[in-house]
């Protein structure tokens, strides 16, 4: 019976040492009655060692906090929890522990087991880390900005200080994303990302950035008041002057930002949201690339520009656009040459619309491609009816969007016009804006394409945003229209006439004719003359007019 006793006691230490587990049991007064290999070695020590002692008697500190026994207290009930524990080899573990307590007569002890649950800690790591962060660019995302923001604003309660919320939307990503791929787009989006972090880590620390999703990011500025902001929101702008590489091509892209002041502009995470949310559209309709801190004067515009996407959606329907010409005179002769084409549109509930307030909103919805179709087909028709009334070979200029020019169909469309309306190609001037160097390669070949028409090209507002020496012989130009805040008012200012005349010797370098618009007096219209500026418009000569007074002033007979 005792061989037999003894055997199962041998095989029940050998089913214990050999459970992966750890599990040891103690007596009442905290000593070592029984533990496994696995234990003793998570341990570093020997189970021989340890038997019939406890912590105390070992030297070591009892396993509180991070380790797997405590000093033994038993419990009356079955004791479950998850810890975080150190091994004698340093290693971090985690371990699901189960504690059983044991009576026997009048005696107590404790049995424990503890199983290793370090992956699966890892794997609900991951999870939560997914949840939380955007897997591009490894950001925190919408769902930790919500729960960052209201943590932080219930601080700000209570200690009574000031935060700041920023919203940051990239200009034209989606045409970059349309044309040159998704790839391409989360190239750069993952490199605005380092960006914009490497200045907080430099010089933000406080500071945390969030991507909510797609081209929308977000930043929480603890402790910043709105002069803080502006200076931040500086030295972000500037973190985007520089392009970004992709395969050995350079693309630009910028930032519109929107600022909200807690608890001046709300005291809620919503209101917060939506005010700097409403700042940073303001910036995008005013023309993009800058930053906006909230005003209540912002409430009423946004309800504008609601109203004005929704009368915008039936505008053509309802034939409520019309177009004005204004002139061009070829500076030499005194001639009109032809003229450039101006979209203007009344609507019965808001009045008179300008082009400024509409026209970034139908880029922005997409409407801007069929309002585009419908001022090339008339303002073609109209040079038609004109040429044959005069006898005079005008041409008109028609302004052209970026939007409009990536659209895939665009070619096409005005192949389409030019074939129906049976006019001579070299009659249609299409203007383009210096933005399409954002577009670098990818636009060369579209306006390859309509050069190969016979369709002139003209550079429009020559002189901002991404003026470049590089793309004049880069692109298929014909010419340059000197943008009006140069030309009017430059007998005033030196620096604009000397960049006027610059740009004029330049362009006859690359044999481009040169337009100045804007001109607005007699002074400016004789020096454009001596500089060799090949033709001029501007309220001198001319404000845009319906066609009707168009045909009186310069198309009757004796004009």
């Amino acid at each position: 019976m005792n061989k037999k006793l003894s055997e199962q006691r041998k095989f029940l230490f050998q089913v214990i040492d050999l459970n992966p587990n750890y599990i040891y049991a103690q007596d009442e007064n905290g000593r070592y009655t029984l533990m496994n290999q696995s234990y003793a070695q998570l341990r570093g020590m020997n189970i021989q060692d340890m038997i019939g002692k406890s912590d105390d008697d070992l030297n070591k500190d009892p396993f509180v906090e991070g380790q797997v026994a405590s000093q033994c207290k038993i419990q009356e009930k079955v004791f479950i929890r998850e810890e975080s524990i150190t091994a004698a080899s340093g290693e971090n573990i985690w371990v699901q522990t189960v504690k059983v307590p044991i009576h026997i007569n009048d005696r107590s002890a404790l049995l424990a087991v503890s199983t290793d649950i370090t992956e699966r800690k890892q794997y609900e790591d991951e999870i939560k880390y997914q949840a939380n962060h955007d897997a591009l660019t490894g950001l925190p995302n919408r769902r930790m900005f919500n729960e960052d923001l209201t943590i932080l604003l219930e601080k700000a309660k209570i200690e009574s200080s000031q935060n700041a919320i920023m919203f940051i939307d990239l200009d034209r990503f989606k045409y970059i994303n349309d044309t040159l791929g998704h790839d391409v787009g989360d190239f750069l989006l993952t490199e605005v990302s380092r960006r914009i972090g490497m200045l907080l880590k430099q010089r933000h620390s406080c500071a945390d950035i969030y991507r909510l999703g797609g081209d929308e990011f977000t930043i929480l500025l603890p402790d910043y008041n709105a002069e803080d902001s502006e200076a931040f929101a500086e030295e972000l702008l500037e973190q985007f002057k520089n392009g970004f590489l992709v395969d050995g091509s350079e693309y630009f892209i910028t930032p519109s930002i929107g600022i909200s002041i807690f608890p001046r502009d709300g005291d809620d995470a919503n209101t917060l949201i939506k005010h700097a949310d409403n700042a940073m559209y303001y910036v995008k309709e005013k023309g993009k690339n800058n930053y906006q801190l909230f005003t209540s004067e912002m409430q009423h515009q946004f309800y504008r520009k609601m109203m004005i996407e929704k009368q915008l959606r039936t505008a053509l329907d309802n034939e409520e656009f019309e177009l004005y010409y204004q002139p061009i005179i070829d500076v030499k002769t005194n001639e009109i040459v032809g003229m450039e084409s101006l979209i203007r549109w009344y609507n019965e509930i808001l009045g008179q619309v300008t082009p400024d307030e509409f026209i970034p909103i139908a880029e922005e919805t997409g409407m801007i491609i069929p309002i585009g179709q419908w001022v090339l087909d008339t303002a073609i028709k109209q040079n038609i009816r004109w040429q044959t009334e005069s006898g005079k070979p005008l041409t008109i200029s028609i302004n052209v969007s970026v939007r409009q020019l990536l659209e895939p169909a665009f070619f096409e469309y005005a192949k389409n016009a030019i074939e129906n309306a049976a006019i001579d190609a070299n009659y249609i001037v299409l203007e383009i804006t210096e933005s399409i160097a954002m577009y670098a390669e990818s636009m060369i070949e579209k306006l390859y394409a309509l050069k190969g028409l016979g369709i002139s090209l003209s550079m429009d507002d020559f002189g901002t945003g991404y003026s470049s020496l590089s793309y004049l012989s880069k692109y298929p130009l014909d010419s340059l229209k000197i943008d009006k805040s140069f030309v009017m008012g430059m007998n005033r200012n030196d620096e604009n006439k000397a960049l006027v005349k610059n740009i004029t010797v330049i362009a006859k370098q690359f044999d481009l004719k040169v337009i100045a618009e804007g001109v607005e007096g007699e002074e400016e219209y004789q020096f454009l003359s001596e500089i060799g500026c090949d033709y001029a418009q501007g309220y001198f000569i001319s404000r845009p007019l319906p066609v009707t007074d168009f045909e009186e002033k310069w198309l009757t007979v004796g004009n």
